[in-house]
């Protein structure tokens, strides 16, 4: 897992989103919450200032993209 330093800033959203959708969905809480914060988004975001959220992401091949190529089976008149 990297540290917090080295996720993008996508990665970072990715991951408190998807804590977040735990949360909302009834999954317990790994950190200490101030009295009445309610809010899952606010709750992942703490839960990743402390560093305690489970989630991980599997960094994609870095490698040259291509485009899809076109199919060749197609009748021209």
């Amino acid at each position: 897992m990297k540290t917090k330093e080295k996720y993008t800033r996508y990665e970072k959203t990715r991951i408190i989103s998807a804590r977040a959708l735990q949360i909302a969905q009834g999954s317990p809480i790994l950190i200490k919450i101030p009295r009445g914060l309610i809010n899952p988004t606010e709750i992942a975001k703490l839960e990743w200032e402390a560093g305690v959220i489970p989630i991980d992401i599997k960094p994609e091949d870095s490698g040259p993209k291509q485009a899809p190529k076109a199919e060749k089976n197609c009748t021209q008149e």
